[in-house]
């Protein structure tokens, strides 16, 4: 159970709207399909959307639950998310007003709403719904190699970190399949393309180590039956010391027949740890490859750079330099579309063996 198309959305960002952990917040207003009733975000009220985080958007940003009413919302959106994925204290006394005022709840953090006593039961007294997208559906199997035989082409996005633009990589890929009449279907393995999806996909994150790689098996085997083209979004980095578990249930689960690299060209750290810089381009190819090589023999095909806060010439002079380390396509697929790596994956499919 999901909200319907047509549900207008709330998005709940306080304080953190475009300062680094709204990502699930950007996400969903640059992709989803429910219309955006308006932001919240104190500390941006009054501030358009695009100033904010430069997405065309004419929802306006308010302070508080209250001034979002007015705009009339059907649901409350939780948009933002620290490193660990937990609830702050202070958010409760919000959502249960969000509740009292007529509005569902979507959660995408660790720690679920229909655990939390007090607001299931305004929840209940409201008839309101409480959606923890993060929660894992029961009777996931343990993979056992069965993504390797599926008809369809599957393409995994891989990291040289964590937010470096893979769910984006994968839905910018997804939409320019579609728009060449490519049966393609996209495999949310987070919360904010869970929400994008509209209810479909499974929080690789919050399932139980054993059973990660087969949830990934589990999609990409069914989302076969009917599709030739499979994108599955990316989770975290081999390189990263918190989230390569993650990174590497999703290559082995989901066992791509090619896969893409995505980068952001003004990282210098692995989640700013100074003790771990960046990898470069060619050794995550290489690693990636590796990895996958025994369960499902892959190559990276190509590069998506993610060039937020750089001028079009300071993006392009990063994408040329990328393309001459990696001898592969590269492009940024926001600001200068995909068509260029959907034709690699095109090549790619028909050169498979």
């Amino acid at each position: 159970m999901y909200l319907k198309p047509s549900a207008r959305l709330a998005i709940y960002a306080q304080g953190e709207f475009g300062k680094g952990h709204s990502k699930t917040a950007e996400g969903v207003i640059r992709y989803a399909r429910n219309p955006i009733a308006a932001v919240i975000d104190k500390s941006e009220a009054g501030n358009s959307v695009k100033s904010a985080v430069g997405i065309d958007c004419p929802a306006p940003i308010v302070a508080s639950i209250e001034d979002a009413l007015q705009h009339k919302p059907d649901a409350l959106l939780l948009g933002t998310a620290w490193t660990g994925g937990h609830m702050p204290e202070s958010w409760r006394e919000d959502i249960i007003t969000a509740l009292e005022n007529g509005l569902d709840v979507v959660n995408g953090l660790h720690d679920f709403l229909a655990d939390d006593p007090k607001i299931v039961s305004v929840a209940h007294e409201h008839k309101k719904l409480l959606l923890d997208v993060r929660r894992p559906p029961d009777n996931i199997p343990v993979a056992a190699g069965l993504a390797r035989h599926v008809k369809a082409f599957t393409v995994l996005t891989v990291g040289t970190d964590c937010n470096v633009g893979k769910m984006t990589t994968s839905l910018e890929l997804w939409k320019e399949a579609k728009n060449r009449g490519i049966r393609a279907e996209f495999i949310a393995t987070g919360q904010t393309g869970i929400m994008i999806a509209g209810g479909s996909g499974i929080a690789i994150d919050r399932v139980i180590g054993d059973f990660m790689a087969g949830a990934a098996e589990q999609m990409v085997v069914e989302a076969a039956k009917d599709h030739d083209l499979i994108l599955v979004e990316g989770q975290g980095s081999l390189a990263h010391p918190g989230f390569s578990g993650v990174t590497l249930a999703l290559m082995h689960g989901s066992a791509p027949k090619a896969m893409i690299l995505c980068h952001k060209a003004t990282k210098k750290w692995i989640c700013e740890l100074e003790d771990f810089p960046l990898p470069e381009l060619t050794q995550l190819i290489k690693m990636s490859e590796a990895i996958v090589d025994y369960v499902s023999p892959a190559k990276v095909i190509g590069v998506a750079i993610n060039t937020v806060g750089l001028t079009d010439d300071e993006a392009k002079a990063v994408i040329e330099r990328a393309r001459k380390e990696t001898g592969l396509p590269c492009t940024d697929p926001v600001r200068f579309g995909a068509a260029q790596l959907v034709d690699a994956i095109q090549t790619a499919k028909e050169n498979y063996k």
